[in-house]
Order: C-alpha cells, then sequence, then structure tokens
C-alpha cells in the first residue's frame, strides 16, 4: 500500500505543479471513475478499483490410490471450499501532455512487487501506440478481455488460466494500432518474467483482428494470433495447465517445455485462430490453440516434444434484451449499461477442452503414467448486472478429466467432479 501511495503523490504533485497551473484550471470527472483533468487537456490523473470476492463450493472425491493425483481428487480436509478474495486491484491512471500510464496493483495476489499487474507507460507513435512496461502480450480474445468483462467467471484453457500458465502480465514493449476501423494488430518483445522476478528469457508474437461486419447491434470478429516462448531457468516456465474453479481451484499440468532436459534453455511456439459473432443481444465466440513444448518428456532415453492442444465454445444471451459491446481498442468484447432499474441478466455456457495428443504408456508429459491425458469443462453461468459497476457471478462446472489406464488389463480412468462457484464484483 506504501508503494501505490507514493506513486499517486508524485502523480498528483506532477499534475498539480506541471506548467505553475492555477487550480481553478482543473476540474473533477467522476463518470468512469473519480478523474481530475486540467482545463488544456494535458494532465489528467484518474483512480480506479474493483474486488472481485468469490466463494467456491468443491465436490469431494476421495484420492484414489491406485490413480495418480488428477481432475478432483482433492481431499475433504482441503479442497479449496469457501470464501477468497480472487482480486482487489486499485489502478491509478494518468496524462502527461503525450504520455499516459497506468499503475495497477492487486493486493489478492500475494506479496509486493510480485502483486503489480499492468504498469506501463504509452505514446503515439505514428498512427499507432507504443507501450513499455508491464502488460499483457497480445494474445487471444479471452485473455485480453478485463476481468471486469468476462462472461464467466474464470478465462478457458486457451489462456493464461491453460497454455500460457502463469504468463499473464510481462515485461517488455509492445505496438498497436487499427486500421480503418476494420482491422487492428499489436505486436510484442517481451522478457519471460514480471516484477519482482529476473528479466530472463525471451517471448516474441502478436495477434492482428478483422472486423468484416461492424454495425449497431451486429459485429463479426476473426483473429490469429502467434507467440514464442524462450524459457531459462530463470525465467518463468514454459507450460500447459488446466485449471477449474479459480486462483484456488483444480490444476492439473498438460506437459512443460524443457521438464526432459536436466539443464538449459526450452520454448513454446503457440499458433491461435478466434472468430466471434455478437447479434443483438446473443454472442457466440470461440478459439482454438496449437502449442508446441519442446523437450517435455524422455522416451528411450530421447528427448521428445509436444503439441497441446485447447479450443472452447462459448455462447451468452442477455435475456433482458442488452447488446454486448465491442472494444476496437483491444479487439474483444465488453458489457453494455441495464437498460431497465432492475438490473441486466445474462445466460451464458462454455464447452472446454485441452489435451496432451502425445501422451500415451510409453510417453507421459503429463507425469501421471497414464495413457491419456484430458481434461473437459462445461460450465454454465447467471450474471446480474445490478448497475454499473456491480454484478453477481454464479457458475455451475462439470469437468471429464479422462486419464485412460495405467496399463493392460486395467480399466480407463474418468473423473467427473462438479464445482458451484458465485462472486460479488464491485468496481469504479
Amino acid at each position: 500500500m506504501s508503494y501505490l501511495l507514493k506513486y499517486s503523490a508524485f502523480a498528483v504533485f506532477l499534475l498539480l505543479g506541471a506548467g505553475g497551473s492555477p487550480a481553478h484550471a482543473f476540474r473533477i470527472v467522476t463518470e468512469g471513475g473519480p478523474k481530475i483533468q486540467s482545463d488544456s487537456g494535458n494532465f489528467e490523473l484518474g483512480l480506479n478499483a474493483r474486488a472481485h470476492l468469490d466463494v467456491h463450493s468443491f465436490s469431494q472425491d476421495s484420492a484414489n490410490p491406485a490413480f495418480p493425483p488428477f481432475g478432483s481428487q482433492t481431499l475433504t480436509s482441503d479442497d479449496g471450499s469457501g470464501f477468497n478474495w480472487r482480486r482487489t486491484y486499485a489502478t491509478l491512471t494518468g496524462k502527461f501532455y503525450r504520455l499516459n500510464f497506468k499503475f495497477e496493483n492487486d493486493f489478492a495476489a500475494g506479496d509486493f512487487p510480485h502483486t503489480l499487474r499492468e504498469t506501463w507507460v504509452s505514446t503515439k507513435l505514428g498512427s499507432g501506440l507504443v507501450t513499455v512496461g508491464q502488460f499483457k502480450p497480445y494474445r487471444g480474445m479471452e485473455e485480453l478481455t478485463s476481468s471486469n468483462e468476462i462472461t464467466l467467471m474464470e478465462r478457458p484453457s486457451t489462456s493464461s488460466t491453460g497454455i500460457y500458465n502463469g504468463r499473464q502480465f510481462l515485461m517488455g514493449m509492445g505496438y498497436k494500432d487499427t486500421i480503418g476501423g476494420k482491422f487492428g494488430y499489436g505486436v510484442d518483445v517481451m522478457s519471460l518474467g514480471h516484477m519482482g522476478l529476473p528479466i530472463e528469457g525471451l517471448t516474441y508474437g502478436g495477434r492482428a483482428v478483422w472486423l468484416p461486419i461492424s454495425e449497431e447491434g451486429t459485429t463479426v470478429h476473426f483473429g490469429f494470433s502467434f507467440s514464442r516462448d524462450h524459457a531459462t531457468a530463470e525465467s518463468l516456465s514454459a507450460g500447459a495447465v488446466d485449471v477449474y474453479g479459480g486462483r484456488i481451484g483444480i490444476r492439473k499440468s498438460l506437459g512443460t517445455a524443457g521438464a526432459g532436459m536436466a539443464a538449459g534453455s526450452s520454448t513454446q511456439t503457440t499458433f491461435a485462430a478466434e472468430a466471434a459473432w455478437a447479434l443483438g443481444p446473443v454472442t457466440v465466440q470461440g478459439e482454438y490453440a496449437n502449442s508446441r513444448l519442446d523437450n517435455t518428456h524422455l522416451v528411450g532415453g530421447a528427448q521428445k516434444d509436444s503439441t497441446v492442444q485447447a479450443y472452447y465454445v462459448q455462447a451468452s444471451w442477455f435475456v433482458t434484451g442488452e447488446k454486448a459491446l465491442y472494444r476496437k481498442e483491444r479487439g474483444t468484447f465488453g458489457k453494455p449499461t441495464p437498460i431497465s432499474k432492475l438490473g441486466a441478466l445474462e445466460l451464458a455456457i462454455r464447452y472446454d477442452l485441452a489435451e496432451n495428443t502425445m501422451q500415451s504408456l510409453m510417453a507421459d508429459p503429463c507425469r501421471t503414467g497414464t495413457s491419456k491425458c484430458q481434461v473437459e469443462v462445461i460450465t454454465l453461468g447467471a450474471n446480474w448486472y445490478v448497475r454499473p459497476g456491480l454484478r453477481f457471478m454464479l457458475n455451475y462446472y462439470v469437468t471429464e478429466a479422462s486419464i485412460g489406464n495405467v496399463g493392460p488389463g486395467t480399466a480407463n480412468r474418468k473423473d467427473e467432479p462438479y464445482v458451484i462457484s458465485f462472486r460479488t464484483q464491485l468496481s469504479f
């Protein structure tokens, strides 16, 4: 908290002291969060915050000693059920002539400075925007959607919840631009580390989007992204997981690049495609990602690579008639303001699958000793938008974790757990 106060005080000093402007040259704006703006438009300081309080109920499956831990085999004494602060953000944004900045901290995420999220400065360069600092690499649609605006409580396996595990906010440089309102792109070069970690490893990639239809009430979106992560012993590892039930939920590794080596660097190469269609109150979207992890395991003493594929299909419907908003600066969908004083009601469903296609009894990149490594999740959701800044979310997850068998004559194993999650979301 002391770091945030210091940065805030410094920003206020810059704002009020710049150019010796008199106090009456500034005004306070409350729409979209409190802001102090200069009449000249050269200076601005804004404060935003969000708080997401979750409660989970996990099915209590007993661990089976005949099979490795997989799926929901959680012990009844420590199954993750209960309350937790999923996010408690404080965000400071501002403008100083042509320079924009953002400083964001999540007090629910652990110890500082690992709690820092987006922390960057940006400025116009040509027709686009160049950003330097810590932010999200330009990857998939759901990954880049704000946590305040995601339709379901957790992101799918095509995001940092899955194939980009642990690499949501990275340090580096990016450039993005839009062309004619129909096309957009972003490219980035970043270290595989965030604040508080050594600046080691390297990732580079980009994303392009196309809007063949973009008009009131109808949006058609297509996108493609590429990334290549070079991990070292000192950087964040390059690997894929499947997680459901939130930050304290159930986690299963689908392979880690370099895990089959004694030491050295490793790479993960990912190609992903996305598509979405919004027609009135209905939105349908999906993404597919194919990720190549090198040197994940050994077979007969030889190092082998893995291919992890992940995809999801999601649909949502505003029962009360609202229409999803499309945010061109991000190439993602946002949420509308409720029409009625009673708020807006949205229903949603998502099917999500992630698997390591190389898993077998001989090849074991998932470290389960089984013939299959695949997780499917169906999520049902209901959102009640009481007013701008206040939302209640209810999610029901049903999962089928297929791990095949552990040898000839044994039966295929499937865990079919469920999770019920509820969130109270406040933001301004």
